[in-house]
């Protein structure tokens, strides 16, 4: 991402009615004052307390005319890929008061954290998607009044996660998705969508008791607490649906490649290969094969790296096939026309690994053989 606008100098009125002023020289002093190295103020989506999830980071602060600049850094693929389709139109920022304790830089405003949020119209004229209020700590935020708007947003982006994490699975497996997207940080985002839409409720549920009778707009704290029961209740039968659309996927898959690896031996049996008596043997050595692991032998003068599974495919496929009906010489090399022969071989071939503390599979035994002739 290029370097973007966060905030301008002038006069600015916060949400609850204190004007502030910003001149060009506090601009200049704010990015002077920036230091990653002492604070490094995150990019988040809205305004969470804590400063997360954190997104990217501010790698530094320029000012340029009456605008402050934020040049970032270590953004996210995703979350740029986000901002790029539009998700999120507008951003603020986030200033520690000059006395607020934790203020980075006493004394002075410091930046806190720059904020991408969703479709609020600018409240500092001339910069898009800036508007001004006061966090609940007494930091100073310039954002959008709705915060169902921000929610809205927050909840696009757990989608759309989602979506990439549901892709990775089918693409790559359960395990190459959880070390790009893991679960439980999407569901992380999902419970702060959740607590962001209550704390909107209850904000509006108090500003509806100014003008109407207590008992009439207030819940009961055993209602409250049954929708955060019920708000859990949701979330856990999500996570519990993804898990088994997860083991539905791998089991699926698990039969394709069992059902094309037993169609495989059955033709190779047919082409007279391989012996029918070995057809159940080698059906049941593909199910303990896999294509995750790597097997490197040597081929000739050349390295060959493959699969296991991958490997005992192509051994079987090389297998010859037998053109005398007779008793065929098996010479020093195994006889693979005979079911018997090859099974003595590959045990043969194991105990002398054995006998030199190495320990080698069935295939990885036949692949030895082959590769010595």
């Amino acid at each position: 991402m290029k370097p973007f606008e966060i905030f301008r100098s002038g006069n600015h009125t916060t949400s609850k009615g204190a004007a502030l002023s910003f001149s060009e020289s506090d601009l200049a002093a704010i990015a002077s004052s920036y230091d990653p190295a002492n604070y490094e103020a995150p990019i988040v989506v809205g305004h969470p307390k804590t400063n997360a999830p954190a997104f990217g980071w501010v790698k530094s602060l320029e000012v340029k005319g009456d605008r402050l600049v934020a040049v970032p850094g270590e953004v996210n693929d995703e979350f740029s890929e986000m901002v790029r389709a539009g998700s999120f139109k507008t951003r603020s920022v986030a200033l520690y008061r000059p006395d607020q304790p934790g203020n980075p830089t006493p004394g002075q405003y410091h930046l806190r954290h720059v904020g991408f949020l969703g479709a609020e119209p600018p409240a500092v004229k001339g910069l898009k998607a800036v508007e001004f209020s006061d966090a609940e700590d007494d930091t100073i935020e310039f954002s959008g009044p709705d915060i169902w708007n921000y929610a809205w947003a927050l909840d696009g982006a757990v989608r759309i996660f989602r979506r990439v994490r549901e892709y990775f699975i089918a693409k790559d497996g359960l395990e190459a998705a959880d070390e790009i997207i893991p679960e439980y940080e999407i569901s992380q985002i999902s419970q702060h969508v959740a607590d962001t839409r209550a704390e909107a409720r209850a904000s509006d549920r108090v500003n509806f008791s100014e003008t109407a009778k207590e008992t009439e707009t207030m819940k009961t704290a055993e209602q409250r607490q049954a929708e955060l029961d019920a708000r859990e209740a949701e979330i856990v039968a999500r996570e519990t649906k993804v898990k088994a659309d997860e083991t539905t996927f791998a089991e699926t898959a698990r039969k394709t490649r069992a059902e094309a690896d037993a169609a495989f031996v059955a033709e190779i049996v047919t082409q007279g290969r391989l012996p029918v008596g070995l057809q159940a043997s080698a059906t049941a050595l593909f199910s303990e094969l896999d294509d995750a692991a790597e097997l490197t032998f040597s081929e000739g003068d050349q390295e060959v790296k493959t699969t296991p599974r991958a490997a005992l495919r192509d051994l079987l496929g090389k297998l010859p096939v037998p053109v005398a009906t007779g008793e065929v010489a098996t010479g020093d090399g195994p006889d693979f026309s005979d079911a018997k022969h090859v099974q003595t071989a590959i045990e043969t071939e194991i105990r002398k690994a054995a006998d030199k503390g190495e320990t080698i599979s069935p295939a990885v035994a036949a692949m030895r053989l082959k590769a010595n002739g």
